[in-house]
């Protein structure tokens, strides 16, 4: 019996592995680690459907995740030195936006498209991966990948933290859901009400986020010619990298799924140098991480004063400073997450980057925010409003609020309590992020998108915002007033002469 039953188990197993579809996926992400590391969660919850994933980065991000994974290869493309300017351009905006706009900064993204999509040559590797479906990072200077995705003839899904409302077009109240460049969580007079109106109209009448400088046509000869904006509302899925744990709750259709924390995982053991820094720490540790995109160092010397003033100790990401402070670790790279998951973990001060802000809430750490840029703003705003963290200006502070607003998030319970019940309620679910968007991953992948697509995202514009509706009702309107007057006007005249011929 106890054989019968082995073999029971084998014949299962059998069956059940050449049940399983093996397919190849691309994954198209911007050059920074807080895009390619949400794609790299999915790409790993992607084994367990029995998928391979190819992941592509630059030189920079190789083997900064961790040793090599059944399923998950990572493809090098050339790390163009457009992309470089680009950011340094984006960096100059922040620093004086008197001086510099964003204008030459486009100018530059439109250069580094023509770089990577008339690439015949990485078209051609892309080809030899043979894969069946694309996901691309959801941005707008990531977004004009799809061309490959339509080079390719292949489906794609765009994930990522843009909610571009004007290319999935869910319906929702305009007026009062805060579009992420009004750097508001809620929207409360009116006057901020219009602008906010006015800003979400400008996506649905402008071209897509991203669009390339030139046509799709120029891009890709050999396919049938089509808009951008019809190219990449094409999407069988959009995976949207955000939810009412950190955001407002809004509504969605099928094939849009707001999933917040795509970068999420338990902590890992932390290891070497950092593992016994933390381990000395008698009175909890500062977890410190400016993102990859931006910086401080305008405020490195204040920060460093205002940690050699506290009982806690550091640990900080920097490439090119140091201190002398004991109670300060300085290093060019972080195990981030693992560090937050520490239990003697206190605070993470942050520029509100979106991964970041759920590995805070995943690991029930408060914050202190510096954001710069884009929706780390928001971000700032939305946890101070919340009750998890304290957001400051990183060129106007002083030391002494620094450090005072350290001790307020740490010694002050109120914000531990309140992303401690977030945090509690959010990891309550039976998946993590990642595991959720891989499942409709490998919906799509089984049984393509069509299942889940509305009418809507197809029809033009002018009917999805009513204006052929709202036409005929004005004009009805218009014309119902207008006629309404002349009875009146008519019949006054008509009393009028009546009672003059009758005075008469």
């Amino acid at each position: 019996m106890k054989l019968k039953n082995i073999l029971k188990s084998v014949i299962f197993s059998i069956l059940s592995f050449q049940l399983v579809s093996s397919d190849n996926v691309l994954f198209l992400s911007l050059p920074y680690y807080g895009h390619l590391q949400p794609m790299v969660r999915i790409a790993e919850q992607l084994v367990q459907y029995g998928h391979t994933s190819f992941i592509t980065i630059t030189g920079k991000y190789a083997g900064k995740f961790g040793p090599p994974k059944k399923g998950i290869n990572f493809f090098t493309m050339s790390d163009y030195p457009e992309f470089i300017i680009f950011t340094a351009k984006v960096t100059q905006v922040l620093e004086d936006q008197e001086k510099y706009s964003l204008k030459e900064s486009f100018e530059t993204l439109h250069k580094l498209y023509e770089r990577y999509l008339l690439n015949e040559n990485l078209l051609s590797k892309l080809k030899s991966i043979n894969a069946s479906l694309a996901i691309i990072d959801a941005n707008f200077v990531s977004n004009p990948f799809a061309v490959f995705a339509y080079r390719l003839k292949i489906p794609f899904v765009l994930v990522g933290l843009h909610n571009q409302i004007n290319i999935h077009r869910t319906p929702w109240a305009i007026s009062i859901t805060p579009h992420f460049s009004i750097n508001r969580a809620k929207i409360t007079t009116f006057s901020m009400k219009l602008r906010n109106v006015w800003t979400h109209l400008q996506d649905y009448i402008n071209p897509a986020a991203g669009s390339p400088g030139r046509k799709v046509k120029d891009y890709a000869p050999e396919r049938p010619d089509i808009s951008f904006d019809d190219l990449i509302r094409q999407a069988q899925l959009y995976i949207i990298d955000t939810d009412h744990f950190l955001y407002i709750p809004l509504p969605a259709l099928p094939n849009v799924k707001y999933i917040g924390g795509l970068a999420v995982r338990p902590a890992e053991p932390l290891h070497g140098e950092i593992k016994d820094f933390v381990k000395a720490s008698k009175n909890g540790i500062i977890v410190v991480s400016p993102g990859t995109v931006v910086n401080w160092d305008m405020s490195l010397n204040k920060m460093a004063d205002a940690f050699s003033k506290i009982k806690y100790d550091v640990v900080w990401k920097h490439s090119n400073f140091s201190t002398s402070h004991r109670n300060v670790l300085i290093r060019k790279w972080l195990p981030q997450n693992d560090l937050l998951g520490q239990p003697n973990t206190k605070l993470f001060i942050s520029h509100c980057g979106n991964s970041g802000q759920y590995e805070s809430l995943y690991n029930a750490i408060p914050l202190i925010c510096f954001p710069r840029i884009s929706d780390q703003i928001y971000n700032g705003r939305s946890l101070e409003e919340k009750g998890y963290a304290i957001t400051m200006d990183i060129k106007n502070f002083t030391v002494d609020d620094f450090v005072k607003n350290i001790k307020e998030v740490i010694e002050n319970p109120v914000y531990k309590a309140n992303i401690a019940r977030a945090s509690e309620i959010f990891r309550s679910r039976n998946e993590l992020p990642s595991q959720r968007a891989a499942r409709y991953v490998n919906e799509v992948i089984k049984y393509g998108g069509d299942h889940l697509r509305s009418e809507l995202q197809d029809v033009p514009l002018y009917e999805f915002l009513m204006l052929d509706v709202l036409t005929v009702v004005v004009t009805a309107c218009i014309g119902s007033f207008a006629l309404a007057y002349c009875i009146i006007r008519k019949c006054f005249i008509k009393f009028y002469s009546v009672r003059k011929t009758k005075t008469e």
